[in-house]
């Protein structure tokens, strides 16, 4: 009961007002409101999203991984050797999250666990089962390149290579300048 005796129900004249307007309806492939058509970082980002969209359940699929999974195994074919706090930096993920998946990998075969030193650090290196799973998500990988720069010239992939490369620093220099601001390490992931 409210003041002067009303009742608060679910609907208030507010929300029914709202609830009587027609509402915006998204046609196929509109993905954002006009913020997102003028904000670049909103339009990268569902950009992002879309990509990743049409290729997780892809490489999934051919793989027969989690999408974190093939993502720890082909970063860890791209770069044999990496320990895992370097494996979780390198994909800004937390080294527990990174350690459970490549334990997973391990007992797949798909990865190996090399000491380093003899100290409590190992380097993560890919089998010859690791590559061969591996293989086919790189021919997918250049294929869905060819796909999504269709129609670009050479000249807008040099432009758009040289914007990312700025845009990605600029990035960077945000993350480490807040990461300081709050009194954390810029080059350290968050724990999930």
């Amino acid at each position: 009961m409210l003041p002067g005796g009303g009742m608060l129900t679910d609907q208030t004249p507010d929300k029914r007002a709202r609830a009587d307007r027609p509402r915006a309806r998204l046609s196929r492939g509109e993905e954002g409101g006009p913020l997102s058509r003028q904000l670049v970082h909103i339009g990268l980002q569902q950009l992002a999203r879309l990509i990743r969209l049409g290729a997780g359940p892809l490489y999934s699929r051919v793989s027969g991984l989690s999408e974190f999974e093939w993502r720890v195994l082909a970063r860890a074919c791209d770069m044999p050797g990496l320990s895992i706090n370097e494996l979780g930096k390198v994909m800004r993920r937390g080294v527990a999250q990174v350690s459970r998946t490549v334990k997973r990998l391990v007992s797949l075969g798909l990865l190996t666990r090399e000491s380093i030193g003899g100290g409590p650090g190992v380097a993560i290196h890919p089998t010859a089962r690791g590559q061969d799973v591996y293989a086919p998500l790189v021919d997918l990988a250049v294929l869905s390149e060819r796909e999504l720069t269709a129609g670009l010239s050479e000249e807008d992939l040099k432009t758009l290579e040289r914007i990312m490369v700025v845009m990605t620093n600029n990035a960077l220099a945000r993350i480490a300048r807040e990461q300081q601001l709050a009194g954390g390490d810029p080059l350290r992931p968050a724990e999930e």
